[in-house]
C-alpha cells in the first residue's frame, strides 16, 4: 500500500527535520523563523499527527467520502511541493543543506507524486486537486507560527 508508504516517508521526513532544522533555523534569515527545539518539536507532532489522522481517514473513508480523499491528496501535495519549496530552494539559495531536503526530494516527491498520479488517471479531477492543494498548504503555513509559540510556552512551561 503505497499510501503507509508514505506515511513512513513522511516520518522519516519529520525525524530528519527534527534533528537538525532547529539549529539550522539559526542561519536561515528570512527563509525561516528562528526556532528553539521545543517550539519545533511541538509544531512538528501536531503536524505529524495531523498527517496520520487525514491518512487514517482516507484509508478508513476515503473511497466513499469524496472530501476526504480530496484532503488527503491535497496533504500529498502540499508535501511533494514542500520538497522543493523551501527545502531544495532554501539550499541553493543558502548554499547551505536545509534539513528535510534528501527525504522530501528522495521519499516524500516520488511517492506522493505516484499515488496523486494513479488518482488522475483513475478519474481524479485536477481542478479539485488544485483547490485542496491550496487550503491544506494554507492552513497548514498559517498554523505554524501559532503552533511554534504554543510549544515554545506548553513545553518551556513543564
Amino acid at each position: 500500500m503505497m499510501e503507509l508508504l508514505f506515511l513512513l516517508a513522511f516520518t522519516l521526513h519529520n525525524i530528519e527535520e527534527g534533528l537538525w532544522l532547529p539549529r539550522w533555523s539559526k542561519y536561515a534569515g528570512k527563509y525561516h523563523p528562528q526556532v528553539s527545539n521545543n517550539e519545533f518539536h511541538f509544531a512538528l507532532m501536531v503536524v505529524t499527527t495531523a498527517g496520520y489522522f487525514v491518512t487514517f481517514l482516507f484509508l478508513v473513508f476515503g473511497q466513499s467520502v469524496e472530501s476526504l480523499k480530496y484532503l488527503y491528496l491535497g496533504f500529498l501535495a502540499m508535501m511533494c511541493f514542500n520538497a522543493v519549496f523551501p527545502h531544495l530552494a532554501a539550499t541553493v539559495i543558502l548554499r547551505r543543506y536545509a534539513p528535510g531536503t534528501l527525504t522530501g526530494l528522495l521519499l516524500n516527491l516520488p511517492i506522493g507524486m505516484t499515488i496523486i498520479l494513479d488518482h488522475l488517471n483513475s478519474g481524479l479531477q485536477l481542478y479539485k486537486l488544485i483547490i485542496s492543494f491550496i487550503v491544506v498548504a494554507v492552513v497548514t503555513i498559517s498554523s505554524l507560527r501559532p503552533l511554534f509559540r504554543i510549544g515554545g510556552k506548553l513545553v518551556d512551561k513543564y
